[in-house]
């Protein structure tokens, strides 16, 4: 069973990825913002982190940015979850250093499996 902490602005989305979450038999815990996240990886062991890139306040490549310069968050695995549709999008998520691009609407079968590759070695 994986932590796995889910970012994403928007509440219904939120709650549907955690249902499928749980559904995997992993703990759900979210974050309504970048910077509620940042505590939540301080402060939570977490295995895996899905994270939505448009975001009021900082969007999701900052979240990640700054994760990355976290002790917690150096290596822990980040897979985007985004409904951007930009040509070079998987290019910037590998520099910015995401694991992984999912778009939006999410294939749960898909997502499932990303949780138990990213998460195989930590969970």
């Amino acid at each position: 069973m994986a932590r796995v902490l889910i970012v994403d602005d928007n509440q219904a989305m939120v709650e549907a990825l955690s249902i499928v979450v749980s559904a995997r038999g992993h703990d759900a815990l979210t974050a309504l913002s970048g910077e509620e996240a940042l505590r939540l990886v301080a402060s939570e062991m977490l295995d895996v982190v899905l994270l939505d890139l448009t975001m009021p306040g900082i969007d999701g490549f900052e979240t990640l940015d700054r994760l990355r310069t976290m002790p917690e968050g150096k290596d822990l695995p980040v897979l985007i979850i985004t409904a951007l549709d930009e040509e070079d999008l998987e290019d910037r998520v590998a520099k910015a250093g995401g694991n992984a691009l999912l778009r939006k609407p999410v294939d749960v079968n898909r997502l499932a499996d990303q949780i138990e590759v990213h998460t195989a070695t930590t969970g």
